[in-house]
């Protein structure tokens, strides 16, 4: 399919992508939390674009990170550290787990980036966290005006909350054509097309979207039949624990990831009165990542997800040394258990390490659902 291999390239390439876009004139701002606001850079005309890491061990990182450090954290910098980065105009991130905080502190003394910002971000979403949060935005919006000399007006905000919420229809959609049997599209295709996301211009991105959703009802190579499974756990920016749990006779039919469903599944109230409040608002309200105070939301979720693509089994992947899904991967696996549904926990690092041992685990757990042995 032309689109999905579009797709993918916009993620594999990124870094040239991105270089030709500067080449234009035109600014980009790396964010490394999911509820750091890209409305607000994109109304900036600033491309708002998602720190990865890389699959290689991390090297150059290991002289400033303790070795229990977050895996995925450590990637990034390292990958910073090479100079991968060394286009980004600005580096923004907000308050969410102790690796991610920290980490922005040796960005800022050991990256040249000439902006850098943190977003303190409630971790709970009542009503006086709502207040704060706008507060905060509105002080995000002024410091992005005076740095990158540029207004941005409410109308602005308002066209890059119709953008955004357009590619979030977009990819439901996607997400939609999981629920058929065996499903259109592969755990492996949705991740990709969910990242490559996070890295270009939603715009294009959308169309390509819109394009993947004509070319897949007529695609000639279907995912195969299987398990069908959802994925939860920390943050994951390579497909390869993916395909190892398709290759193994499972179907990776829906997710709980920061770099999956999380990202996209809530929208911006378009008809709010004050659409920095509405943006505040939804990025509060949305299904929270671990660290937030509301998990029951968030295990609401799954077990929605559950029903609603007939899921069969739970994997849960949590990076070794992250903290949040650490403490929250128990009690999701266990209200997933009492509600009769069969769950692995696995940990992994973000390395392309100790993968043949997973295999043998996942293989094991796909068995015991399918009753065999």
């Amino acid at each position: 399919m032309e689109a999905l291999d579009e797709l993918r390239n916009l993620f594999s390439a990124r870094h040239d992508i991105v270089r030709d876009w500067k080449r234009q004139g035109k600014h980009v701002v790396g964010w490394a939390s999911t509820y750091t606001p890209e409305e607000i850079l994109y109304a900036a005309s600033i491309l708002p674009m998602r720190i990865l890491g890389s699959p290689e061990t991390a090297k150059l990182a290991h002289a400033y990170c303790p070795d229990n450090m977050c895996s995925f954290c450590r990637s990034c910098f390292d990958v910073a550290l090479k100079g991968d980065y060394d286009y980004l105009d600005g580096f923004v991130t907000s308050a969410s787990c102790d690796n991610r905080e920290k980490m922005y502190d040796l960005w800022r003394h050991h990256v040249e980036i000439p902006y850098f910002y943190f977003i303190n971000t409630p971790h709970t979403n009542t009503n006086t966290a709502h207040e704060f949060f706008y507060d905060e935005l509105v002080r995000f919006r002024e410091s992005l005006e005076k740095a990158f000399r540029t207004p941005i007006s409410d109308q602005s905000l308002r066209k890059a909350v119709r953008i955004y919420n357009e590619n979030r229809v977009l990819l439901k959609k996607l997400y939609n054509l999981r629920r058929k049997d065996p499903p259109l599209i592969s755990g492996r295709e949705a991740l990709e097309t969910v990242l490559s996301s996070m890295l270009t211009p939603k715009e294009v991105h959308s169309r390509l979207l819109t394009q993947l959703l004509k070319e897949i009802p007529q695609r000639d190579d279907p995912p195969t039949k299987g398990v069908r499974l959802l994925i939860s756990g920390s943050v994951m920016d390579d497909a390869g624990l993916l395909e190892i749990v398709e290759a193994t006779g499972g179907s990776v039919v829906a997710d709980d990831l920061s770099t999956g469903s999380r990202y996209f599944w809530n929208s911006v109230d378009p008809t709010a009165e004050s659409p920095l409040f509405a943006i505040a608002r939804r990025y509060l309200d949305r299904v929270p990542c671990p660290f937030m105070g509301q998990s029951e939301d968030r295990f609401r979720h799954v077990q929605d997800m559950v029903k609603r693509y007939d899921v069969e089994g739970v994997i849960i992947f949590v990076l070794r040394f992250c903290d949040p899904h650490l403490f929250d991967a128990p009690l999701l696996k266990a209200e997933l258990e009492s509600s009769g549904l069969p769950v692995l926990y696995l940990e992994w690092e973000h390395a392309m390490t100790g993968f043949a041992q997973l295999r043998t685990r996942i293989e094991a757990f796909l068995e015991m659902i399918r009753g065999v042995g």
